[in-house]
Protein backbone atom coordinates (compact mmCIF):
# COMPACT_ATOMS: atom_id res chain seq x y z
CA UNK A 1 0.00 0.00 0.00
CA UNK A 2 1.06 3.75 -1.09
CA UNK A 3 0.76 6.38 1.39
CA UNK A 4 0.17 9.80 -0.03
CA UNK A 5 0.82 13.10 2.13
CA UNK A 6 -2.76 13.10 2.14
CA UNK A 7 -3.39 9.88 3.87
CA UNK A 8 -0.15 10.04 6.19
CA UNK A 9 -1.48 13.11 7.86
CA UNK A 10 -4.97 11.58 8.02
CA UNK A 11 -3.73 8.11 9.69
CA UNK A 12 -1.87 10.13 12.02
CA UNK A 13 -4.14 12.45 13.45
CA UNK A 14 -6.84 9.77 13.96
CA UNK A 15 -4.06 8.23 15.33
CA UNK A 16 -3.35 11.24 18.08
CA UNK A 17 -7.04 12.03 18.43
CA UNK A 18 -7.58 8.27 19.54
CA UNK A 19 -4.19 8.13 22.09
CA UNK A 20 -5.40 11.84 23.33
CA UNK A 21 -8.82 11.57 23.41
CA UNK A 22 -9.33 7.45 23.77
CA UNK A 23 -11.77 7.92 20.90
CA UNK A 24 -12.36 4.08 20.24
CA UNK A 25 -16.07 3.46 18.51
CA UNK A 26 -18.14 1.70 20.53
CA UNK A 27 -20.26 -0.66 17.96
CA UNK A 28 -19.90 -1.22 14.65
CA UNK A 29 -22.86 -1.28 12.14
CA UNK A 30 -22.55 -4.17 9.89
CA UNK A 31 -25.79 -4.79 10.75
CA UNK A 32 -28.41 -2.35 10.52
CA UNK A 33 -28.25 -2.29 14.95
CA UNK A 34 -26.04 0.55 16.12
CA UNK A 35 -27.46 0.52 19.84
CA UNK A 36 -29.92 -0.12 22.09
CA UNK A 37 -32.15 3.01 23.05
CA UNK A 38 -31.54 2.98 26.46
CA UNK A 39 -27.83 2.74 26.46
CA UNK A 40 -27.73 6.44 24.64
CA UNK A 41 -28.96 9.19 27.38
CA UNK A 42 -30.90 12.38 25.72
CA UNK A 43 -27.84 15.00 24.99
CA UNK A 44 -25.88 12.35 24.60
CA UNK A 45 -23.60 10.81 21.57
CA UNK A 46 -22.66 7.89 20.55
CA UNK A 47 -19.42 6.78 18.15
CA UNK A 48 -20.39 3.73 16.00
CA UNK A 49 -18.67 2.74 12.37
CA UNK A 50 -20.40 2.13 9.69
CA UNK A 51 -20.70 -0.61 7.44
CA UNK A 52 -17.85 0.86 5.25
CA UNK A 53 -15.51 1.53 8.40
CA UNK A 54 -16.17 5.15 8.32
CA UNK A 55 -16.26 6.75 11.89
CA UNK A 56 -19.81 7.70 12.84
CA UNK A 57 -21.51 9.77 15.77
CA UNK A 58 -25.07 9.85 16.52
CA UNK A 59 -26.36 12.04 18.86
CA UNK A 60 -29.98 11.80 21.00
CA UNK A 61 -31.95 14.44 21.80
CA UNK A 62 -35.33 15.16 22.82
CA UNK A 63 -36.76 15.26 19.42
CA UNK A 64 -35.35 12.22 18.00
CA UNK A 65 -31.69 10.79 17.07
CA UNK A 66 -29.66 11.83 14.05
CA UNK A 67 -25.89 10.83 13.29
CA UNK A 68 -23.22 12.36 10.48
CA UNK A 69 -19.86 10.42 9.27
CA UNK A 70 -16.92 12.16 11.07
CA UNK A 71 -14.65 12.55 8.46
CA UNK A 72 -13.56 16.15 8.17
CA UNK A 73 -14.74 17.55 3.96
CA UNK A 74 -11.58 19.30 4.03
CA UNK A 75 -8.83 17.11 4.08
CA UNK A 76 -9.81 13.98 6.25
CA UNK A 77 -8.97 14.33 9.60
CA UNK A 78 -11.64 12.56 12.29
CA UNK A 79 -13.95 15.41 13.62
CA UNK A 80 -14.72 14.92 17.58
CA UNK A 81 -17.73 16.96 19.31
CA UNK A 82 -16.58 19.64 21.68
CA UNK A 83 -19.49 19.60 23.80
CA UNK A 84 -18.92 23.26 25.85
CA UNK A 85 -19.63 24.52 22.37
CA UNK A 86 -22.03 22.11 20.98
CA UNK A 87 -19.42 21.96 17.51
CA UNK A 88 -17.62 19.10 15.53
CA UNK A 89 -13.71 20.17 15.05
CA UNK A 90 -11.59 18.49 12.96
CA UNK A 91 -7.98 18.54 14.63
CA UNK A 92 -5.90 19.30 11.41
CA UNK A 93 -7.39 22.99 10.70
CA UNK A 94 -9.76 23.40 12.97
CA UNK A 95 -12.73 23.42 11.06
CA UNK A 96 -15.69 23.50 12.75
CA UNK A 97 -19.40 21.50 11.78
CA UNK A 98 -22.94 22.68 13.50
CA UNK A 99 -24.12 19.22 14.16
CA UNK A 100 -27.41 20.88 15.13
CA UNK A 101 -27.60 22.36 11.67
CA UNK A 102 -27.35 19.78 9.12
CA UNK A 103 -23.82 19.46 9.49
CA UNK A 104 -22.90 22.93 8.02
CA UNK A 105 -19.42 24.41 8.11
CA UNK A 106 -19.04 27.04 11.05
CA UNK A 107 -15.63 27.88 10.60
CA UNK A 108 -12.03 26.50 8.65
CA UNK A 109 -11.20 25.69 5.51
CA UNK A 110 -13.93 22.97 4.78
CA UNK A 111 -16.61 24.16 2.67
CA UNK A 112 -19.06 21.29 2.44
CA UNK A 113 -21.11 19.70 5.31
CA UNK A 114 -20.54 16.94 7.12
CA UNK A 115 -22.52 13.68 5.38
CA UNK A 116 -25.50 12.84 7.54
CA UNK A 117 -26.19 9.22 8.32
CA UNK A 118 -29.80 8.00 7.67
CA UNK A 119 -30.81 6.68 11.42
CA UNK A 120 -34.21 6.06 12.58
CA UNK A 121 -35.39 4.24 15.94
CA UNK A 122 -37.02 0.30 15.14
CA UNK A 123 -38.27 -0.86 18.53
CA UNK A 124 -36.03 -0.88 21.60
CA UNK A 125 -33.04 -0.45 18.78
CA UNK A 126 -31.47 2.97 16.97
CA UNK A 127 -30.73 1.67 13.50
CA UNK A 128 -29.46 2.59 10.27
CA UNK A 129 -32.27 3.61 8.21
Amino acid sequence: MKLNRRSALGLAAASSVTAIFGFTPKATAASKNIVKLTKVKVGATYPFKLPNGAPALLFRTKKGVFAYQTICTHQGGVVQFFAPRKLLVCPLHNSSFDPFKAGQVVSGPAITPLPTVKVKLSGAWIVLA
